[in-house]
């Protein structure tokens, strides 16, 4: 087997094409999720739940909880009632 370098053409800066605008990309829908906390089991104890275990989560009760956009944490607040659902009220945006 012969095993050769391979050349690649030197790039020019050229012309620019059109940007993406930034409304653009506004109405392409992402997955939000909200984190409540979480815990380590063993598959033993996942074997072992039936209704009524309780599984202790890693947040303290009052804590702001983590809101999450494609994984990422975009922001924190608490829980309030919306009509009959549950609602995120953001207390703190988080930038990174």
């Amino acid at each position: 087997m012969e095993v050769k370098n391979v050349k690649f053409p030197e790039l020019s800066e050229g012309e620019k094409g059109e940007r993406l605008e930034g409304h653009m990309l506004g109405d392409i829908p992402v997955q939000a999720t909200v984190e409540l906390g979480a815990t380590e089991l063993s598959l033993k104890d996942v074997l072992e739940l039936a209704e009524g275990s309780i599984i202790e989560l890693n947040r303290l009760a009052g804590e702001p909880l983590d809101l999450k956009v494609g994984g990422q944490l975009v922001a924190q607040g608490e829980v309030v009632a919306v009509d009959d659902f549950y609602g995120l009220r953001i207390t703190n945006v988080v930038m990174k």
